[in-house]
């Protein structure tokens, strides 16, 4: 038994879907008649469908999956250590610069993971990432492009974040590297230690001991570690 339904499951994946909602019980709360509901959405699969697309509209002026808390906590570091981003004679200095930049991304890292977390709007859009195969052909290529839409928000606010910070410290990204591009990895860095967190995988949670902004030891998660080199690798100083 195991053996076929492993096959079966081969030939079509598994999915996640909204079918258990049932429209008998949605239209007894509305309190609307029957006849009302179904020409409004002519049936459960289209009711199902405008419901993703629902949750896939932003709330409020950030895209979903942006952190406004780890931006705070960059931005604070970044106004604490802000003599060290400029020399005497008032022009930038690129090594403090980069101390600076890796100091916020130690602690701004740690909350934007735990926020990732933490989002609702995350976890709902990526349960309708996985659960779109399970719709209709008909209804699919609406959601689709509604998950598109979201994500390349994300990406484009990201990338303007990045780009607004990177120019503030004197970097630019390496020839062929996009803002775009810093802002998609950085992202799947985020995430992917967010879901592996989600299903209890305790490597996720490790920390290791590292030079801070003074050279004394300090802890720095992983996530953060990984993202300090990601963003030394994909730019460079002006």
């Amino acid at each position: 038994m195991l053996d076929a339904a492993t096959v079966l499951l081969e030939e079509g994946g598994i999915s996640v879907g909204l079918h258990h909602l049932n429209m008998e019980e949605l239209i007894r709360r509305v309190g609307v008649p029957r006849s009302s509901a179904f020409a409004a959405f002519g049936g459960k699969d289209e009711l199902l469908t405008a419901l993703m697309l629902r949750l896939l509209e932003p709330d409020g002026p950030h895209a979903l999956g942006y952190s406004p808390g780890s931006n705070d906590v960059a931005a604070a570091t970044f106004t604490r250590h802000a003599d060290r981003l400029v020399r005497a004679d008032g022009t930038l200095d690129p090594e403090g610069a980069a101390e600076v930049m890796r100091e916020s991304i130690r602690l701004s890292l740690a909350r934007n993971v735990a926020d990732t977390m933490q989002s609702t709007q995350w976890r709902t859009y990526m349960a309708l990432s996985v659960s779109v195969e399970s719709l209709p052909p008909v209804q699919r290529p609406r959601v689709q492009a509604a998950l598109r839409a979201a994500e390349t928000a994300f990406l484009q606010q990201m990338g303007e974040l990045y780009r607004s910070v990177l120019e503030y410290l004197g970097r630019r990204p390496a020839e062929g590297v996009t803002y775009l591009h810093i802002a998609a990895v950085g992202a799947s860095l985020v995430e992917g230690m967010a879901s592996k967190r989600l299903i209890g995988v305790t490597d996720a949670d490790s920390t290791v001991t590292r030079p801070g902004l003074d050279g004394e030891p300090v802890e720095w998660e992983v996530t953060a570690l990984a993202f300090a080199a990601m963003l030394d690798g994909l730019t460079r100083p002006v």
